[in-house]
């Protein structure tokens, strides 16, 4: 119950991850957020397989590891942040459109990205998913949590994505939903300043 409260917890506090889907929710619908948020999911699961194999390890001991992949994940953001503001301004020149298409793969990758490219979940996987473990635990107890996990934050995202979705398309307007696609522009580059400049 401590691990799931924790998860919880972890997954509904606003970051990248939860930008991302307010992004492709407002721009290409729940159909483009629930991608990115199954992107997320594997993203996830790539985290835990990194770990148990020490990968996750070499990303805590090593700061030229870590400070790479933490660039790259800052400078991705960025860029995602950057082209929800060029498309807001795109769409008042070219006149309102309901949607914009995103394909299914580029949905998924995104979500995919934003998650691998996130040194700091791959460091929780490291430093606080062993403390709900004792030597001798069989391995189904660690797949059930990772499961758990993995439940929760798929149901999570994708709710969350749709609910967005659905008021950026309500009476709210064109207007507001412009004015919503150019805040998250601005979260975005916002969370990957932070993350280019925060320390471990």
């Amino acid at each position: 119950m401590a691990w799931v409260a924790l998860s919880a917890l972890l997954i509904a506090t606003p970051g990248p991850d939860t930008a991302l889907i307010i992004r492709n929710a407002l721009a290409a619908g729940p159909r483009a957020s629930t991608m990115s948020a199954l992107g997320v999911a594997i993203g996830t699961l790539v985290w835990v397989t990194a770990s148990a194999v020490g990968v996750g390890v070499l990303l805590e001991r090593s700061s030229t590891a870590f400070t790479i992949l933490k660039l790259a994940g800052a400078a991705y953001l960025c860029y995602l942040g950057l082209r929800s503001l060029f498309s807001t301004q795109r769409e008042e020149v070219g006149g309102p459109t309901a949607t914009r298409w995103l394909s299914n793969r580029t949905a998924w990758s995104q979500g995919l990205f934003s998650n691998l490219l996130n040194p700091k979940t791959g460091a929780f996987f490291v430093t606080v998913m062993p403390q709900f473990t004792i030597p001798g635990d069989p391995a189904t107890r660690l797949v059930l949590m990772v499961a758990v996990f993995e439940a929760m934050l798929i149901a999570w995202l994708i709710a969350y994505g749709h609910v967005v979705s659905r008021l950026g398309r309500s009476g709210l307007g064109t207007r507001v939903r412009q004015v919503m696609t150019r805040l998250t522009g601005l979260v975005l580059i916002g969370l990957g300043a932070r993350l280019a400049f925060e320390r471990r």
